[in-house]
């Protein structure tokens, strides 16, 4: 087993051990400590361990089922257990409402959600709002259409008056499982993953979204509301390579630091 802790520069280094040993990989995030309790679980498992300590400063990170900030809640959103552990479920009349932008000052960022819609919902979604209600933001949108299969739609708005609309029809999937999505943006470009799978690689001159607050399960107006479950929404305030994506979602987590 081999662990290194480590940041984006050993990325590289950490391929070509792979590469050589051919061996299964999991990636884990966290600080010391996390990584430290990991190793103690896995140490008899035969498989190359990388673990990639990220920077604690600045990274928003927010369990649905335990929302720090909350400003004010619309509906009766519903704390679940489910396979990740304890979510939250919206009926598609539910949103919370925080006094917090986890965008403020980011000239670049890795946006994720971990997220499971149902098949009995709205058309249109909004199920993550960061920003203004009308001006700069970054909105998280599904469309679901009647046969039980969705597709995403990410939004973004800049003070500048420059926006970027990521939608594509055809990349339709299943409804009623766990799926993660990140938004990479790097201040030129924005890439959005689905699954670890690149959907869309825009360009974007993009600036800091420093005003509003944030909006989970519907849009700041109170419309195109969500139906299904979220997990954990995470901000970190700088480029993700794939390896350092939030993992809960997957079918086999050894190492679930969404927990204490």
């Amino acid at each position: 087993m081999v662990c290194v802790i480590g940041h984006r520069q050993l990325i590289n280094g950490l391929k070509r051990i792979v590469l050589k040993t051919r061996r299964p990989v999991t990636t884990c995030t966290g600080n010391v400590s996390m990584i430290t309790r990991c190793i103690k679980n896995l140490i008899s498992i035969p498989f190359v361990l990388v673990c990639i300590a990220l920077p604690a400063q600045n990274v928003v990170d927010l369990k649905i089922a335990e929302l720090p900030h909350i400003q004010k809640t619309i509906g009766n959103p519903k704390t679940v257990t489910t396979s990740l552990g304890q979510a939250v479920d919206f009926s598609g009349s539910d949103g919370y409402f925080l006094n917090i932008n986890p965008l403020k000052g980011m000239s670049q960022f890795t946006l994720e959600a971990i997220f499971k819609p149902d098949s009995d919902g709205g058309f249109e979604q909004r199920f993550l709002h960061l920003g203004m209600l009308s001006g700069e933001r970054v909105m998280f949108e599904i469309r679901v259409n009647r046969d039980s299969t969705w597709y995403f739609d990410t939004y973004i708005s800049l003070s500048n008056g420059d926006n970027l609309t990521m939608i594509n029809e055809k990349l339709t999937h299943p409804t009623g499982k766990w799926y993660h999505v990140a938004l990479v943006v790097d201040g030129t470009r924005a890439v959005v993953y689905i699954n670890g799978v690149v959907e869309f690689n825009e360009p974007i001159a993009f600036i800091p979204i420093n005003e509003g607050i944030a909006s989970i399960g519907v849009r700041q107006n109170l419309v195109s509301w969500f139906k299904g479950s979220i997990y954990r929404v995470r901000v970190t305030p700088r480029i993700l390579e794939k390896i350092e994506f939030l993992n809960d979602h997957l079918p086999l987590r050894l190492c679930n630091f969404a927990g204490n």
